[in-house]
C-alpha cells in the first residue's frame, strides 16, 4: 500500500509541475505579442511623425535696412605730384629725405651746373655783342638821316646832283634795313640768353608744391636724362591730413553709387576699426584687368589723426539707399516652397505664414534687399509673424 501510494503522489507532483510550465510558457508569448504590438505602434507613430514635416521660420521685423557694396582700394595723398630733371646732367647733391615737409621753392636736389653756367655766360656775351651791332646800327641811321637832310636842303644841280639825293636815301634805307637785322639779332640773343638762364636755373630742383616727401629715387653722382626718364625722382604729397581712398566698383554696381553716399572703410593695419568717409568721385573712365571691367569711386577721408598712411590696402563698404521704419523678411522666406506647391506665377512674389501651424501663401510686393532682408512693401503680412524659411531636418 505504501508503495502505490508513493508512485502516485509523484504522478501527482509530476502533473502539477507540467501545467507549472505550460503557464510559464504562455506568459511568455503573451509578453513577446504585447513587446512586439507596442514596437508596431511605436513605429506607426514614428512614422507618422515623420511624414509631418518641422519648419524652419524667422520673424518679419519692422525697423530700418541699408543697401551697401564692399570694394577694396587703396589709400592715397588728396594730391600727389612726381618731380623730375627737366635738363641732363649729374646729380650733386640731394636736399631732401623721406617724410620731410616742404615748402614751394625749396630745394629737392642740385646738378652740376659748370656746363650751363657756361652757356649762360656766352649767352651774356653775345647779347652785349648784338647790343652794341644794335647802337652801332642806330648811329649809321643817324649819320644817314643827316646826310638825306643835308643833301635835301641844297640846290639840286648846282652842289648836290640828283643822284647825290637818291644816293642819300638809299643810303637812309639801308640803314635802317641794318638797324632792323641788328635789333632782331639782339632779340634773338636774348632770347638765347633767358633759355640759358632757365637751364642754370633748373640744376636747381625745387618743389611746387607745400607737402611731404613720399619718395626718394636720386642720389649723389647719378646721371639724369629727360629723354629716358621713367621714375620721377621725387614723389611729393600735399597735406596728409587729408587722404582719400580709391576703390574698385563693378561695373554692375557702379550705377548705385552717388556723390556724397556715406562710406566706412576698414585697413588692414587695424582690421578691427571703422573709418568714416564721404564718396566725393565716381571717375568716368573705365579701368580693364583681366577682363574685367570696373570704376573708380574715391572716398574722402579725414587724417588728422595721421594713422592712415599712403598705399594702405582698404576694404570699404558704400551704403547706396537706405529705408527707415520698413516690413522686412529673411531671403530664404522668398526662396522657400512648400514640396507639391505649384510656383508663383513669373513677375509675382510670395512668402508662406505658419497660421495655426499650417503653411499659407502671402502675396507679397518686395523692394530694398542688403543681400540678407528683403523690405516688403505691400502684402498681407504682419510684423511678429513667422514666416518659413526651410524645412528642419529631422
Amino acid at each position: 500500500m505504501l508503495k502505490r501510494l508513493d508512485v502516485a503522489e509523484v504522478l501527482a507532483s509530476e502533473d502539477r509541475r507540467s501545467r507549472t510550465r505550460r503557464f510559464v510558457r504562455w506568459a511568455a508569448v503573451g509578453v513577446v505579442v504585447v513587446a512586439a504590438a507596442a514596437g508596431i505602434f511605436w513605429g506607426w507613430r514614428t512614422w507618422q511623425a515623420s511624414a509631418v514635416p518641422t519648419y524652419a521660420t524667422d520673424t518679419a521685423t519692422r525697423g530700418d535696412l541699408t543697401v551697401s557694396l564692399v570694394a577694396t582700394g587703396t589709400v592715397e595723398p588728396t594730391h600727389s605730384i612726381g618731380v623730375s630733371s627737366l635738363i641732363n646732367g649729374t646729380i650733386l647733391s640731394v636736399d631732401v629725405n623721406y617724410n620731410d615737409t616742404v615748402r614751394v621753392g625749396q630745394p629737392l636736389a642740385h646738378i652740376d651746373p659748370v656746363d650751363y653756367e657756361a652757356k649762360r655766360k656766352h649767352a651774356l656775351a653775345t647779347v652785349d655783342a648784338q647790343a652794341a651791332n644794335r647802337d652801332a646800327a642806330e648811329t649809321a641811321v643817324t649819320d644817314a638821316e643827316a646826310a638825306l637832310r643835308r643833301a635835301q636842303h641844297l640846290p639840286v644841280g648846282e652842289v648836290v646832283t640828283n643822284k647825290d639825293l637818291e644816293l642819300a636815301t638809299t643810303g637812309l634805307d639801308r640803314a635802317r634795313a641794318n638797324l632792323m637785322a641788328a635789333n632782331a639779332e639782339l632779340r634773338m640773343a636774348e632770347a638765347d640768353l633767358s633759355g640759358a638762364v632757365s637751364d642754370y636755373q633748373k640744376t636747381t630742383i625745387v618743389s611746387p608744391i607745400d607737402g611731404t616727401v613720399l619718395d626718394v629715387n636720386a642720389q649723389p653722382g647719378q646721371t639724369v636724362s629727360t629723354v629716358l626718364v621713367t621714375t620721377p625722382l621725387f614723389y611729393l604729397a600735399t597735406d596728409l591730413k587729408s587722404v582719400e581712398v580709391d576703390v574698385d566698383v563693378d561695373e554692375a554696381d557702379v550705377t548705385q553709387v552717388k556723390l556724397g553716399d556715406s562710406a566706412s572703410f576698414t585697413v588692414e593695419a587695424a582690421p578691427d576699426k571703422s573709418i568714416a568717409g564721404t564718396v566725393s568721385q565716381v571717375r568716368q573712365s573705365p579701368k580693364v584687368s583681366d577682363g574685367v571691367t570696373s570704376y573708380t569711386a574715391v572716398i574722402a577721408v579725414d587724417n588728422s589723426t595721421g594713422a592712415l598712411r599712403p598705399g594702405m590696402t582698404a576694404t570699404a563698404s558704400i551704403e547706396t539707399d537706405h529705408a527707415t521704419g520698413v516690413l522686412t523678411v529673411a531671403n530664404a522666406a522668398l526662396r522657400f516652397l512648400p514640396k507639391g506647391e505649384a510656383a508663383a506665377p513669373q513677375g509675382q512674389q510670395r512668402v508662406f505664414v505658419l497660421r495655426d501651424g499650417v503653411t499659407r501663401p502671402v502675396a507679397v510686393l518686395t523692394g530694398l534687399t542688403d543681400g540678407t532682408r528683403t523690405v516688403i512693401v505691400s502684402g498681407d503680412l504682419k510684423a511678429g509673424e513667422a514666416v518659413v524659411t526651410g524645412v528642419k531636418d529631422h
